[in-house]
């Protein structure tokens, strides 16, 4: 067996942070504690002194099917996996759709053969393009058989008269606790997508945008199945689904933190020009940064993991340079800029980053406590984070109440990053090999 011991490092737990150490023997941690020693001579000792020690994060939202081509050698999925690695993400989950044929077995296949490049562990949310009378017996055969143990619904392309199959899944969901996830995304809400309708020329969108999401809302509580609303952004949103949850709806959302990224001279970001642009329209009230840290106290509160940068061109280059903006900017830096305008701020402590990025997707996600948690017997997938590392890069955001956020230096970074006890990155390098990820058998919702 291969071991690791990290040693003399902060480590952050579920309620507290402790300073110990932590044994990695093989995929799984052994053991932790005070002064462990080596079970060998040739095990490595990495010194994590005054520097955090917390579980890799999991992106429960990553569209990376579409990145692998057929034929091609993947560099555009060996560029994500970089990103994720070195922002300290060790788990992601994409949505499998009936894009090949009406054959959720097949597409499952398929997404697992795409995805065998990965270098981190991966899951799926299975979803259809368009709802049918086998779509819940799909969902049930997907848990029981192949471990997608979430049931993704777009609610923009929801039609009206397939309201009436929801409610066989909600049905089926209830019976093992498996969680909905509905995307409260409007067809436009990503930049760049030209062939929709949008918001400002189809005005029946946001009145059926609101006749579905209060249609979910029902159902949950007629059922008592988890749901997560994915992507919330507006006040009318929230304040559906919080009377909800009043009534009884074990509901989840995940909300949108805007932000900019770059050097002092170009830190835009036009998503949020777009939504405020619907909200004045409308006369919808967008949620901004200082009620999502007031929400995400909160245990039914996560925050999106980014986009794609979509605004900007993606670099031809095969080598990875940190503070390149390609299309990747945002998620290599996510987690810094998470903890420079939150735990550096005084907005959340490290126990909350720690409970937004790992915990909360783990339980939710049916990954709990195989990843998410740093506990013997669990997957080794550690980040070191080195809190005072000063980063060339610079966030703003937008609607931000203070001045000394309109432009704000990114700290810390990820020194270490191991999935399932694999050094993946030491801060200089990446050691991935091609087959290191692995796809991730998934149970229904613990919490």
């Amino acid at each position: 067996m291969n071991y690791v011991l990290i040693k003399n490092g902060f480590v952050v737990k579920g309620t507290a942070i402790i300073a110990e150490d932590i044994l990695v023997g093989g995929s799984k941690i052994l053991q932790m504690g005070i002064n462990l020693n080596t079970p060998t001579s040739e095990t490595p000792v990495i010194d994590a002194s005054g520097k955090y020690v917390i579980p890799g994060a999991i992106d429960f939202n990553r569209h990376y099917l579409d990145l692998v081509n057929k034929g091609t050698d993947n560099d555009e999925l060996r560029k994500l996996n970089q990103a994720q690695i070195f922002n300290g993400t060790t788990t992601m989950i994409d949505t499998v759709e009936d894009c090949y044929q009406k054959n959720y077995i097949y597409n499952i296949f398929k997404a697992k053969e795409k995805s065998k490049s990965n270098m981190i562990d991966y899951g799926f949310h299975l979803s259809f393009s368009e709802l049918r009378k086998n779509s819940a017996e799909a969902f049930d055969y997907s848990y029981v058989h192949e471990g997608v143990s979430s049931f993704l619904i777009s609610v923009s392309l929801l039609k009206d008269e397939n309201l009436n199959l929801l409610d066989s899944i909600f049905k089926k969901a209830s019976v093992h606790n498996l969680l909905v996830i509905c995307d409260l995304n409007l067809r436009d809400d990503c930049i760049g997508n030209e062939e929709e309708d949008s918001p400002f020329e189809n005005p029946n969108m946001l009145e059926h945008h609101f006749r579905v999401l209060t249609c979910l809302i029902d159902l949950g509580l007629k059922y008592g199945c988890p749901l997560l609303f994915l992507n919330m952004k507006f006040k009318e949103e929230l304040d559906l689904i919080q009377d909800g949850i009043e009534k009884g709806g074990d509901f989840y959302s995940s909300l949108r933190l805007w932000f900019n990224l770059g050097n002092l001279s170009n830190v835009r970001y036009n998503e949020q020009e777009l939504i405020s642009g619907i909200a004045n329209e409308f006369g919808l009230h967008p949620i901004f940064e200082n009620e999502v840290w007031s929400l995400i106290k909160e245990t039914r509160f996560l925050i999106n993991p980014p986009l794609y940068n979509l605004t900007i061109d993606n670099s031809t280059s095969e080598d990875l340079v940190y503070n390149r903006p390609d299309a990747y900017f945002y998620i290599r830096n996510f987690l810094s800029l998470l903890y420079t305008i939150g735990v550096m701020k005084r907005k959340i402590s490290m126990l909350d980053l720690v409970e937004l990025v790992s915990i909360r997707p783990s339980k939710l996600m049916g990954l709990w406590p195989v990843k998410g948690v740093l506990s013997p017997g669990a997957d080794a997938d550690i980040v070191i984070w080195n809190p005072t590392f000063d980063r060339n890069l610079y966030c703003s955001i937008p609607n931000s109440s203070t001045v000394e956020e309109q432009n704000v230096k990114l700290k810390g970074r990820a020194d270490f990053v191991f999935v399932k006890g694999k050094m993946m990155y030491n801060g200089e390098t990446f050691y991935p090999r091609k087959e290191d990820g692995d796809f991730i058998f998934r149970t229904s919702k613990i919490y």
